[in-house]
């Protein structure tokens, strides 16, 4: 198999030859020349991989060259004579030349590869490590913007508990944004929208608070205007309610003098009115029959009586004017029912003194004179009396001024 593959260099080792200038070119640091000067050259600026590669090298060109002069060769074709390679005929040097030149062609073969892929690998590389450090740029950039959104936000807190949630809000919405970005960072998208997004959206809530700013202190100060209309209001509140209080004083006092008054009043007034009262004495009541001319005739018995003559005597009273009195007769049988007929005169009065209603029986009327009078008034019902005690009561202005009795048999 490695006699072939000499074969197929050999065989191209005129096409390898011609493209070596170009081959030789040096290209990131790496210089590839003719085996009749036996020199290859590392890069310039060799690390230790790239010089571990170059020692790689150089032993498997050693390992291939020992390979190459320690196996033996079969050109046999079919009907050629097999070489004697145990007799030092003068075929040998050309033999010689022949593999060394195989040797060669393989050597420039494989230089080519590794500068091939050298290049091909350090471009990569130097690829990657370009987009990891704009990776790196654009996180950097990512969390100097979302730190200063943060600190800005954060230094508007404090004022009170309102503004502080919404901020914590945004504070929210903010991360989310910074995640989106650094997804599209991670993903080697386009992220300079979705930045210019970021800031134009920390901008909007700075704005957003600084309204929220402007409107806290509108509130606030009418809020302090409404606190100091609402002192004073409770201080004129407070003085109206002294002063109420004062004359709720005063006027419990005036109402306590005016009961006070009233009361001594109703007293006087009472004592007017009993003082006004005449009193009478001389309290009689005669019992008669009465005939048919009207003639009258005294009866002791009950069923003999038809009607009762009662008469009493005024006395004396500075206090009343003259002028017509009126006398209330009330006449209480033996069972204590008042004698009461309200056909013929009878009705109701009032008692002052002990403040009640009672039915009197007849009136008696005297134009009186502030002096003694004798008045009279009489009681014909109209059927029979019963036996037993009477008792007659005089009232005068509501007030009892004298009792009588009598006796029917």
């Amino acid at each position: 198999m490695i006699i072939k593959d000499l074969q197929y260099f050999e065989k191209n080792f005129k096409k390898i030859h011609n493209k070596r200038n170009a081959i030789n070119r040096p290209k990131n640091g790496f210089i590839c020349k003719h085996p009749k000067h036996q020199n290859i050259q590392t890069p310039k600026h060799s690390t230790p991989q790239n010089h571990l590669n170059s020692q790689h090298f150089s032993l498997n060109l050693s390992h291939i060259s020992s390979i190459i002069m320690s196996t033996p060769t079969n050109y046999s074709q079919p009907g050629t004579p097999t070489p004697n390679y145990g007799n030092n005929d003068g075929n040998n040097p050309k033999r010689t030349t022949t593999i060394m030149g195989v040797a060669i062609a393989a050597l420039l073969g494989l230089c080519v590869f590794l500068l091939v892929s050298k290049y091909n690998t350090s471009k990569q590389l130097d690829s990657t490590t370009m987009e990891l450090a704009q990776q790196k740029d654009a996180f950097t950039e990512l969390d100097q913007k979302y730190n200063e959104a943060v600190t800005q936000l954060e230094q508007q807190k404090g004022i009170n508990a309102e503004l502080d949630a919404k901020i914590n809000q945004q504070l929210q919405e903010l991360e989310a944004s910074k995640n989106q970005v650094a997804g599209l960072i991670r993903e080697k998208k386009d992220y300079r929208s979705a930045l210019a997004s970021l800031e134009r959206q920390k901008n909007e809530y700075l704005a957003q608070i600084d309204d929220l700013k402007k409107q806290v202190g509108i509130l606030t100060e009418t809020n302090t205007q409404l606190t100091n209309q609402t002192q004073q209001l409770s201080t004129s509140l407070n003085e109206t309610q002294t002063k109420l209080q004062e004359e709720g004083t005063a006027r419990a006092a005036l109402v306590s003098e005016k009961t006070a008054l009233e009361a001594e009043r109703a007293q006087l007034s009472k004592k007017v009115d009993i003082a006004s009262a005449i009193r009478v004495k001389n309290i009689t009541t005669k019992a008669v029959s009465v005939k048919s001319s009207g003639k009258e005739k005294s009866k002791s018995k009950a069923k003999n009586v038809d009607k009762l003559n009662i008469c009493f005597t005024t006395e004396p009273n500075e206090v009343v004017p003259a002028g017509e009195e009126t006398f209330y007769l009330r006449i209480v049988d033996p069972t204590g029912a008042p004698l009461a007929i309200e056909s013929l005169g009878s009705g109701v009065s009032n008692d002052k003194r002990n403040e009640q209603e009672f039915r009197y029986t007849t009136t008696a009327t005297t134009n009186y004179t502030n002096g003694e009078s004798e008045v009279c008034g009489s009681w014909q019902p109209g059927q029979n009396f019963v036996k037993g005690k009477y008792s007659v009561e005089i009232y005068n202005k509501g007030y009892l001024v004298g009792t009588g009795a009598f006796n029917l048999k």
